[in-house]
Formats: structure tokens, C-alpha cells, sequence
């Protein structure tokens, strides 16, 4: 496994950091979705004893895209079809979030990352480039550690690594403000309104 700062997709990063911010804004639900982009099927994978819902499209080096904390999936959508030119892009709803089980535990880090494992396994693919956002950052991680043969690169993306810094004192903060990003408070607060909070960040 190569690890390296640099990312061979820069020219969509500035579009990840976007849907990142629309995503948490919009604050879109644990369960349920809109359609797969065009060129994408919607499959489910029985893996590590759990149903887990994934899209699939593109061809070329496999990229598996992995959401954060109270998203789907479905956040990567905007990125879809644009990495799917290059790419054969894998993206699942994580254990207990959108269209997979829900099971009553599970969701270790280590544990999700072999449900992707398993995914990916069940294709047939060698050898994947992994993007984790918030959590899945940390499922990412997860998985390069523990299948670092199978992984080409790692992207980590929008959280902290625990274990790594003073990532304790960041996790124990009063005030974690983006946990207000969720639910229909967050809505109403932007409602009507999202060109002046996004013209607050850019």
C-alpha cells in the first residue's frame, strides 16, 4: 500500500468538500433514498451476517466511497457519475444506516470495514482506492490497517483519527456544533436562507 498526500482526483476534491457542507446542512435521513445516479445499479450484499445495500457503477481501478455519521450513501452522488468515467465506484449504505439491516451491534470500526471487505470480495476485486468521510474516515482506516495488500490509497476526509493527536480532547468537547447539523432545527434555520450561510464558508 502507497500512502501519499496526494490526491490523484484533486480536481474533485473542491466538489467533495461542497456536497460535504450540502449534506450536512440538508441533514438527509438514516433511512430511505432517492434513485441511483444513471449508470449506477442499486445491489444488495449479505456479508459478516448482515444485509448491506450498495450502488455500483463505472469501470476501471475499483474506488469505494464511505459516508459519515448520518448520512447514506447517497452524499456521494454528486461525485458518482464523475468518478465512474475513470473508475468502477462501490459505494454502501454502512451497517445500520439507509438501506441496510440495522442490527443490534456491529458497529465497531474494524467490523465495518470487513462488511466492506466482504463486499468487495463478493466482486471480485483485487485491489481498491478507499474514501472515507467523518466515520467512514475511520472505517477506511480500518480497512487499510487490516487489508493493507488489498488497499492502493487511502483518503481520510473531515474528522479526527482516533488514536492519532490530541484526539481525545477534540472527542470530550462540550460544544461539538456539528452534531446541530442534523435534524429539523438545522432545516429551519436555513430555510430560505442557504446562500447566506454558504457565503459564510465560501
Amino acid at each position: 500500500m502507497h500512502i501519499t498526500t496526494r490526491f490523484p482526483l484533486r480536481a474533485l476534491l473542491g466538489r467533495m468538500l461542497i456536497a460535504s457542507a450540502t449534506i450536512a446542512v440538508a441533514a438527509l435521513p438514516m433511512a430511505g433514498h432517492a434513485a441511483a445516479p444513471k449508470g449506477f445499479n442499486e445491489r444488495n450484499a449479505t456479508v459478516n451476517g448482515t444485509r448491506i445495500h450498495y450502488m455500483i457503477g463505472g469501470s476501471g481501478p475499483a474506488v469505494v466511497l464511505l459516508h459519515g455519521y448520518a448520512e447514506t450513501s447517497h452524499m456521494w452522488v454528486p461525485l458518482m457519475p464523475l468518478l465512474a468515467q475513470q473508475h468502477t465506484v462501490i459505494v454502501p449504505d454502512l451497517r445500520g444506516a439507509g438501506d441496510s439491516s440495522k442490527p443490534e451491534s456491529g458497529y465497531d470500526k474494524k467490523n465495518l470495514a470487513l462488511d466492506v471487505h466482504e463486499i468487495v470480495r463478493q466482486l471480485k476485486i483485487d485491489k481498491i482506492q478507499v474514501v472515507g468521510h467523518d466515520i467512514g474516515l475511520m472505517v477506511a482506516y480500518a480497512y487499510a490497517a487490516q487489508y493493507p495488500s488489498e488497499t492502493s490509497k487511502v483518503v481520510l476526509m473531515d474528522a479526527f483519527l482516533p488514536g492519532v493527536g490530541n484526539w481525545k480532547d477534540v472527542w470530550l468537547l462540550r460544544d461539538l456544533w456539528h452534531f446541530h447539523f442534523r435534524g429539523p432545527t438545522a432545516e429551519a434555520l436555513v430555510k430560505g436562507r442557504e446562500r447566506i450561510y454558504f457565503e459564510h464558508f465560501w
